[in-house]
């Protein structure tokens, strides 16, 4: 049983080091976690795994999570979270600045989604 902890502890490490590399290669933009997903899929990392990590990384202030919602009902049930990190040496600044890269990648997919999809 101590084993089985170790093994997803290390396994838990691994993602954490794999989103945070993944997030600080965008220089300051934040991802999508679909995208965060597809980056690490190589890997087999389990979306438990993933939502897990991303959760302790939240509650620890390193990265912030912001849910959003189009009511395009092709979009229905997907994932349109957006993940940014937290500058920590930026003190509450690093929240707004993470808040400004989570807006601009949002800005920038939806009006790129709605140029070119059309409802019918």
């Amino acid at each position: 049983m101590g084993n089985q902890s170790t093994e997803t502890d290390v396994d838990e490490a691994k993602v954490r080091a794999a989103i945070l590399r993944t997030l600080k290669s965008r220089e300051g933009k934040a991802r999508f976690v679909t995208e965060i997903s597809a980056a690490l899929a190589r890997s087999a990392i389990s979306g438990q795994l993933l939502e897990r990590v991303l959760v302790a990384l939240a509650a620890e202030g390193v990265v912030m999570v912001r849910d959003h919602f189009c009511a395009d009902p092709h979009l229905f049930g997907v994932d349109l979270r957006v993940v940014a990190l937290v500058q920590g040496d930026a003190g509450a600044e690093g929240q707004m600045i993470a808040i400004r890269a989570i807006d601009a990648a949002w800005d920038q997919w939806l009006a790129e989604y709605l140029a070119n999809h059309r409802c019918t």
